[in-house]
């Protein structure tokens, strides 16, 4: 494969504030996840491929 060419387009998802994406970082790593696995398991969420949404940390007290 040529060098520069990709095999999936890419995608930029921008948050709200760079807090919220600290914040989220943060989260996904407390339940050992990631911040793409985190939005791919939304998203198959969101079109109905599964009634499961993706586990998130106990909320703080």
């Amino acid at each position: 494969m040529p060098a520069g060419v990709h095999l999936k387009t890419a995608r930029t998802f921008r948050p709200d504030s760079p807090e919220l994406y600290e914040k989220a970082k943060e989260a996904v790593a407390e339940v050992g996840s990631t911040m793409n696995e985190h939005i791919n398991s939304f998203l198959r969420w969101l079109t109905h491929e599964t009634d499961e949404l993706p586990e998130r940390p106990a909320k703080p007290e």
